[in-house]
């Protein structure tokens, strides 16, 4: 296939006040082995020197809107885009030379709706890992496949994409369709909205690979990992999710909408009690607390289990930290 041949690619960049790191992103866009590529670098309202740095790039479309959030600075992207498949960069994240050349390939054979691949993950520019080696949570389709690209059909999707989304934005590639956008009213989970838009109304089959074909770095302005756990079971696990299952009710299973409302409750509970330790209760955290208990009361005890081991958690690995900076010094 010659590169005039290929399909293009739209490679929407968002950002806010991130010039200090921005250029890697962009850099990481150009580099791309694939060729026939539109890059969009939408500014959502960005009072730092991000304009500057982008005009330094004559290839870069730069789109500047008032401040919206990533769900619409990706959907002001997705309007200026012309390309047949779409990808989207986080402005704190890279990708590998060969990411859209092995996604679109994949894409291409197989007619899927979306691809992703597995990632380096760099938490504070420190300590870096394998994230899915790390989380297993593909280990039962990564196990069952020597291949490069495990293919997961419809039904496959359905339950992973029901129960978390493994494929942040940095990581996924999909065909562009008509009626196709980000959810702007959700805080965290627009591209998880995203896929199941994809897999819930669209029928899609997709596939990923365990291949780490682009990094992740974590800090304090992340959209998931720059909150903190209130903010976190808050907006995700209890608004977004509240707001996924009302939108796709109609297309779920009744042992689908169970699972969400299980997965709901339990985030309630969770904020209810992460709350009542920081003493930032109100009174709608008491209305919608009682409302669960009275409907899925045991899973109340599941909650407070699952909290107790994150602190315990955190407890043991301040303690061993602080005996390995302690052993160190000694020596």
């Amino acid at each position: 296939m010659t590169t005039v041949s290929k399909p293009l690619v739209s490679i929407i960049i968002p950002t806010y006040n991130r010039a200090h790191i921005l250029s890697s992103a962009i850099e990481s866009a150009i580099k791309q082995t694939y060729l026939n590529k539109q890059i969009i670098v939408v500014d959502d309202g960005s009072v730092d020197e991000t304009r500057e740095l982008v005009a330094q790039y004559p290839q870069v479309e730069y789109i500047f809107q008032t401040n919206g959030g990533q769900g619409k600075a990706r959907n002001t992207g997705l309007h200026r885009a012309t390309g047949i498949y779409i990808a989207s960069l986080d402005s704190d994240d890279s990708w590998n030379v060969d990411f859209i050349e092995r996604c679109v390939e994949k894409l291409e054979n197989e007619n899927l709706g979306f691809v992703f691949a597995n990632w380096t993950q760099i938490a504070d520019n420190k300590k870096s890992y394998d994230f899915f080696a790390k989380t297993k949570m593909l280990n039962t389709y990564i196990n069952s496949s020597n291949n490069t690209w495990i293919l997961l059909e419809n039904e496959k999707l359905r339950k992973i994409y029901l129960k978390l989304c493994p494929s942040p934005s940095s990581s996924f590639v999909f065909r562009r369709e008509p009626m196709l956008y980000w959810n702007e009213q959700l805080k965290i989970g627009d591209d998880w909205c995203l896929l199941l838009d994809m897999i819930l109304l669209n029928g899609y089959n997709a596939a990923f690979t365990n291949e780490k074909l682009w990094t992740k770095r974590t800090g304090g302005q992340n959209v998931y990992e720059g909150r903190n756990i209130i903010e976190i079971l808050e907006y995700l696990h209890v608004s977004d999710c509240s707001a996924i299952l009302e939108r796709h009710k109609h297309n779920l299973k009744e042992s689908e909408i169970a699972l969400l409302d299980i997965n709901i409750s339990i985030g309630i509970y969770k904020l209810y009690l992460h709350k009542l330790f920081k003493l930032k209760l109100t009174s709608n955290d008491h209305i919608k607390f009682t409302k669960v208990l009275c409907s899925n009361p045991f899973l109340f005890g599941k909650a407070s289990l699952l909290i107790i081991f994150r602190f315990t958690k955190k407890i043991l690995k301040k303690i061993i930290d602080k005996g390995y900076s302690t052993i160190s010094d000694a020596n």
